[in-house]
């Protein structure tokens, strides 16, 4: 009879339902660690999948890199073979070396001038920062200092009005009880949201005390300006100094054209044109007004150029269409274009300028400061 009520209490199972139950609960923990096992195998092969995609797009890249080299040197063995062309690559390599100095220059001018004002806007940057967060710290003490001394005033006001409650006793003073009683729960919500006000602007002084600078946005434009101004300035600056036997033009299409589609002349005329570049190279190295030159020349740029809309930071092309030849010493005024040189070196891109050029932040390749990108290898 005692089995039988056993058998009739609620909540019991009999143990064979208990051992399926768990069996059950055991096979569901196993499936779900399948199916996480399989989504984690699944990432794993995406990710392997992913880099082994990347490092065979790599290896075609470096596949037609070396083809490429290939196809270049039996080229140079055929011109270096050819008695009349042999002088002419040489003159090309020379020609390239000087393109390829001139456009390093341009490059590590871009980086100095870059990391020079970016020094000084994070310096700024800091300044302003530690400037704002002070003055809010000034005003938000002023702030709590006034909260204490209400709470102050509050508490000194409800100490009293709980001291003439306590006194107000007997039947007769109810009515005055009542009212001191109001006017002793008004105060206290007062107090409270004074203290609580207290308390908050104190933990806004901590937060304000830790919050960091706010992230530099990049160089502004007119940083950016100034160093394409003188980066122009530089390319006017070699262009000029390059001129004489035409060497900038040479060098230009040494610099822009692979060595079988330039042809410098006879073997004579080469060895000529060799002795020019070491001429005007050794010219330019020994210019001890180079400095001077520069900075003056981008002043008369600063006076001179013009842009298509308060965010662009190249020039337009229209106001570089010449060169004053004033310039070669020290450009002061526009009025100096007797016998400018007509050369454009933005048009023309000379020195590979176009993408050594800081554009604004928005459409900077990017929006890398100037000052993180590595210059190229000369030659």
């Amino acid at each position: 009879m005692a089995l039988g009520f056993k058998n009739l209490i609620p909540g019991m199972r009999k143990p064979g339902v208990v051992a399926e139950a768990d069996t059950a609960a055991s096979q569901q923990i196993k499936l779900v660690e399948l199916f996480e096992n399989r989504n984690l195998i699944k990432r794993e092969l995406a990710q392997v999948t992913a880099e082994r995609d990347a490092l065979k797009a790599e290896l075609e890249t470096l596949r037609r890199g070396y083809l490429d080299s290939q196809r270049q040197l039996g080229s140079l063995e055929q011109v270096l073979g050819d008695a009349e062309r042999g002088q002419s690559a040489v003159v090309y390599y020379r020609l390239r070396a000087v393109w390829e100095t001139c456009r390093r220059q341009l490059h590590l001018l871009a980086n100095e001038l870059a990391g020079k004002f970016e020094k000084a806007e994070r310096g700024h940057l800091q300044e302003d920062h530690g400037r704002n967060r002070s003055r809010r710290q000034e005003e938000l003490a002023r702030q709590r200092d006034q909260l204490e001394r209400e709470w102050r005033n509050l508490s000194s006001e409800l100490e009293e009005l709980q001291q003439q409650l306590a006194s107000a006793k007997g039947i007769w003073n109810r009515r005055r009880r009542n009212m001191l009683q109001l006017q002793i729960d008004k105060l206290a919500r007062q107090s409270k949201s004074a203290e609580t006000g207290k308390l908050e602007l104190q933990a806004a002084m901590g937060t304000l005390q830790n919050q960091n600078v706010p992230a530099w946005p990049g160089l502004s434009i007119a940083s950016r300006r100034s160093v394409n101004l003188w980066l122009i300035a530089l390319a006017q600056y070699l262009y000029l100094q390059l001129t004489e036997h035409g060497i900038a033009e040479k060098a230009r299409s040494a610099g822009t054209q692979a060595i079988a589609d330039v042809h410098f002349g006879l073997p004579s005329d080469c060895l000529t044109i060799g002795n020019h570049i070491y001429e005007v190279v050794v010219k330019l190295r020994n210019d001890r007004q180079r400095p001077e030159t520069l900075r003056r020349r981008a002043e008369y740029l600063r006076s001179a150029v013009t842009y298509a809309s308060d965010r662009d930071t190249v020039p337009e092309e229209s106001c570089l269409q010449y060169i004053p030849p004033a310039s070669r010493a020290a450009p002061t005024t526009k009025d100096a274009n007797a016998g400018a040189v007509a050369m454009n070196v933005l048009r023309m891109n000379y020195w590979d300028i176009q993408n050594i050029l800081l554009m604004p932040v928005a459409s900077a390749p990017g929006s890398e400061p100037m000052a993180s990108r590595k210059a190229p290898p000369a030659g």
